[in-house]
């Protein structure tokens, strides 16, 4: 069996916005119990993480990172803007995409990570999949 449904959201410049109740909220609705979860977008300029529960200050950390290592700047080939010529950097860097394991219809990491939307570039109306593949009960 494989369900897929569509989220939208609106983001802003740097912005890692949480979306694990979005993804547990497609998984019930799929009936699936073990398998395989996808979540995705389709931006070139965003991306989907999957990081620690370690406070607020982790997810500033992230975002402060990922600025030190790809910095928005003027000499970037592509130039449609230095934020969007980094955006597309990012989302090459760490991925458009996670792929989760599901197991009695919770996330394996559930426990311990939480899955984000990240914005590199914004803001702007985006959207994600979360396709649920697998066997129900």
């Amino acid at each position: 069996m494989v369900f897929t449904k569509e989220y939208e959201l609106v983001t802003g410049r740097d912005l890692l916005t949480k979306i694990t109740s979005k993804v547990d909220e497609a998984i019930k609705e799929s009936g699936i119990k073990d398998g395989i979860v996808v979540v995705e977008t389709r931006y070139s300029t965003a991306g989907i993480l999957k990081i620690s529960r370690h406070g607020e200050e982790i997810l500033d950390d992230i975002v402060r990172e990922m600025r030190r290592i790809v910095p928005a700047r003027i000499n970037y080939y592509h130039q449609d803007s230095p934020e969007n010529a980094a955006g597309h950097i990012k989302s090459a860097l760490y991925g458009s995409s996670v792929s989760l394991i599901l197991k009695d219809g919770r996330l394996y990491c559930e426990d311990s990570q939480d899955l984000y939307f990240a914005e590199y570039d914004g803001p702007r109306n985006r959207t994600y999949a979360v396709c649920v593949m697998g066997e129900k009960a």
